[in-house]
């Protein structure tokens, strides 16, 4: 146990900068997003007085008042720039340790006991950063909607409400049962990309390409099968057909976790 903290403490502290970094450049853009509309809306508010000769008022309802989910419509662009960093982050956490001159990987597979540490140390500093994610991310949409409230005038504001989009509202308004079921298919995603990457790194570019698309052709007659088969069935709840999901998604989860193991453990050589 104290290697492991030891290795994900280590994990942590040699991608901390550039996760940040990367974390805080994305809530900055998406705070300028909301004033940059803001301060867009009002000019447009102006520049359409001035050219039609219209009141303030006249002005708004030919152009229309502004909403928070107006002013937020580009964030889920900008999580799914985040999204593509973390997945990015998920390989590039294995593959590090292979590049340089220090062979960092060695070290770690010399490291007496168990490899599993390896592994799991990796993988809970992917919760951690996805986890702090979301949290960062929920924190912000909730200050980007004070900083509308505050920066707006009243007169050009459709709703004091925390208006988002349905997909931000799903992210971000859901109950603790979503919640859950986006971590454990971030995980698993995450899981996923672990094992293609023990995959190549055990077999080589060929061979593992080929287990690599393997698995991929799996997974998909997978999720095809249990997809036909719950057409097949009738009577199924909305809350039963989820579970059914989860459940699937929570097996191969495991089998995903239980592979990479073993390739860390007998494949996987010094």
């Amino acid at each position: 146990m104290k290697q492991y903290l030891m290795l994900t403490n280590e994990e942590l502290k040699r991608s901390w900068k550039i996760i940040v970094s990367f974390i805080l450049a994305i809530a900055s853009i998406e705070i300028l997003i909301v004033v940059g509309r803001i301060i867009y809306h009002e000019r447009q508010v102006q520049s359409y007085m001035k050219s039609a000769k219209l009141s303030e008022v006249e002005a708004i309802q030919e152009i229309g008042k502004l909403s928070f989910e107006q002013a937020s419509s580009y964030f889920s662009y900008i999580i799914m720039i985040g999204v593509a960093f973390v997945l990015l982050y998920a390989i590039q956490i294995w593959y590090r340790d292979w590049l340089g001159e220090s062979k960092y990987i060695y070290r770690l597979l010399l490291l007496p006991g168990s490899r599993a540490k390896i592994f799991f140390a990796k993988f809970t500093s992917l919760v951690l950063v996805i986890v702090s994610f979301l949290g960062l991310q929920w924190t912000v949409i909730q200050l980007s909607h004070g900083i509308f409230n505050w920066l707006i005038k009243d007169g050009y504001r459709e709703s004091g409400s925390l208006g988002l989009s349905r997909s931000l509202n799903k992210l971000y308004m859901m109950n603790l049962i979503d919640l859950f079921v986006l971590v454990i298919l971030s995980l698993f995603i995450v899981s996923f990309l672990f094992l293609f990457v023990l995959l190549e790194r055990s077999y080589g570019k060929s061979k593992g390409m080929l287990f690599i698309i393997i698995e991929l052709v799996v997974l998909i007659v997978i999720l095809i099968s249990m997809q036909y088969s719950l057409e097949m069935i009738d009577g199924l709840l909305q809350e039963e057909f989820g579970a059914i999901v989860l459940s699937v998604f929570t097996l191969y989860f495991i089998y995903t976790i239980w592979r990479s193991l073993r390739l860390l453990k007998w494949k996987i050589t010094v």
